[in-house]
């Protein structure tokens, strides 16, 4: 999938913003507040239906405006042309809008625009709590396997449920039917988790040999209760202390995904540089695996485009993301052509590969 157009009314600082996207490399340059970022987080609202920044939308929507919109028009790999659009008022009503039709769930659009986010804080994938790294492998999985995110809802309201009965409950009676019913769900999205993990990883060790061939990474899955035990087991022997704290303790909702470098966990060994060359690594894989498994192209959101690496890895980074195909909003304070890593490999061949816009004060300029 790919947006061929962009429209954003009362966001932030963009008044009336319209742009014919690329299907490659879209450069936003400009200083610093002039809106380059809040057109990427415009996307990732039409895309998630929530800022990547805040989560009030009164900050979003401009003081003198009612609501803000977001419309897109995209051409999907399988649909062909379509259109998406999302308004939300200081209220935070949310209208959602599918080729024109009405549109309650999110996740539909989210299936239909698999989006990968490169803030400057992505090493946080690495350096950060597990919760960073749940978020990414549920991206992955869901966008692999469809009816995913149905058995991890079903699973997460299964704990909201069981913590509110641990603090209602005198003995551990209560709890057994939603024992039950928790293992059993406990065990269908671990299946599905480790499952698209077993095919990421090739993909993950081939992108990091390409981005830093001097780093060996070991990827690994912790299922959120104790090794060699069984989930059911667990529940019961640990009743005591979920009282105390009144929640689940052990399942799904607390796996993470374990990263060693040199026997040791990543987090320790690795610089920050390397954390961001690592957490790219993750996310590029993600979306080779997708367009490998010929389903959909990914959009990628990079705020920032090329800080804190170097120029070789800046190139290979560059190299990998137009090899993958997909489409990329990249924004910079930089002049185009001053970052030889990008420009020496998008160049304006066909006119089709790269597409720049000048940002200054909210205003947006195709140049």
């Amino acid at each position: 999938m790919r947006f061929c157009r962009l429209e954003i009314s009362c966001f932030r600082n963009l008044t009336s913003v319209a742009a014919e996207l690329g299907s490659g490399l879209n450069y936003f340059y400009g200083e610093n507040g002039a809106g380059k970022t809040a057109v990427l987080e415009a996307v990732h609202l039409l895309c998630r239906g929530r800022s990547f920044r805040t989560h009030k939308v009164a900050n979003l929507i401009q003081h003198e405006a009612d609501r803000l919109v977001v419309r897109a028009g995209t051409e999907d790999e399988f649909r062909g042309p379509g259109s998406l659009a999302i308004s939300k008022d200081r209220r935070s009503r949310t209208e959602l809008k599918i080729n024109g039709q009405a549109e309650r769930r999110l996740s539909e659009v989210a299936q239909l625009t698999p989006l990968q986010v490169m803030l400057p804080d992505i090493a946080d994938l690495v350096f950060g709590g597990p919760v960073n790294r749940r978020s990414w492998l549920d991206w992955g999985t869901f966008h692999v396997k469809h009816d995913y995110l149905g058995t991890l809802r079903d699973y997460l309201r299964a704990v909201k449920q069981r913590n509110a009965l641990i603090r209602e409950a005198a003995d551990g009676r209560e709890l057994r039917p939603w024992n039950d019913k928790l293992v059993e769900l406990a065990g269908r999205v671990t299946h599905d988790r480790l499952d698209y993990l077993d095919q990421l990883v090739p993909c993950f060790r081939s992108v990091l040999q390409r981005l830093a061939p001097e780093l060996e990474l070991e990827v690994g899955y912790s299922r959120g209760w104790p090794a060699g035990e069984t989930l059911q087991k667990v529940l019961g022997d640990s009743l005591p202390r979920e009282v105390k704290y009144g929640a689940t303790q052990w399942g799904p909702h607390r796996a993470d995904v374990r990263l060693r470098h040199k026997d040791a966990p990543a987090n320790v060994m690795l610089s920050r540089g390397q954390g961001k060359i690592v957490a790219s690594a993750l996310q590029i894989a993600q979306a080779l695996l997708l367009t490998e498994r010929g389903q959909r192209r990914t959009v990628f959101l990079i705020d920032d485009a090329g800080a804190e690496l170097d120029f070789a890895h800046n190139v290979r980074f560059f190299e990998l993301l137009r090899e993958v195909g997909g489409q990329i909003l990249a924004t910079t304070t930089r002049l185009p052509g001053s970052d030889q890593s990008i420009t020496r490999i998008y160049d304006q061949t066909g006119g089709t590969e790269i597409r720049v816009f000048h940002v200054e004060r909210g205003e947006v300029r195709a140049t």
